[in-house]
């Protein structure tokens, strides 16, 4: 909901880091927390994203993901609503990556969480309604990637603002 959009860190969250735009991560990566592990562990997954010390991964095949993520169009109450838009200009939060469509390994010396995208009938974590108007939308994302499709890339970043937040609020008590 709106007080995702106040929660630190998050609001670091703003390109995914893939090759061709690393030296924009610099100040990012500088601020990142230390490693929980000296040796990267390799995923079999190949659609990640690294934010600080966990790295999510979309994972469709799991049995039992950390977090799933169910886009409904109707939800009257959804955990977060987020717009779709066309220019990185207008957008609050931007996902861009080579588009080499090399969709490589995903490697993490932290924590890895498992995000999956689930069907309507499925029981989910988090809902998501993808917002036509701006005024229906909590944020507006830019997607630009040849790695991830735009249901993907809302649920995969649903899934991680609903992690930090259950880490703030766990941090807080």
């Amino acid at each position: 909901m709106a007080h995702w959009r106040k929660t630190p860190g998050l609001i670091a969250l703003a390109v995914l880091l893939v090759a061709g735009v690393a030296a924009a991560a610099l100040p990012f990566l500088a601020a990142a927390p230390p490693a929980v592990s000296p040796a990267p562990a390799v995923v079999a997954a190949d659609r990640c994203f690294t934010a600080g010390a966990v790295t999510y991964r979309m994972s469709p095949g799991t049995s039992t993901p950390d977090y799933r993520v169910r886009i409904d169009s109707g939800a009257a109450a959804p955990d977060l609503r987020i717009q779709l838009v066309d220019s990185v200009e207008s957008a609050d939060f931007a996902l861009v990556d080579g588009l080499s469509g090399d969709h490589g390994t995903c490697a993490s010396a932290g924590i890895i969480k498992t995000v999956q995208l689930v069907e309507d009938a499925s029981a989910a974590d988090v809902t998501l309604r993808l917002a036509g108007e701006p005024t229906e939308a909590d944020l507006k994302l830019f997607v630009h990637s040849g790695r991830f499709g735009d249901r993907d890339a809302a649920a995969l970043f649903a899934a991680m603002r609903h992690d930090q937040a259950r880490q703030t609020l766990a941090q807080s008590r």
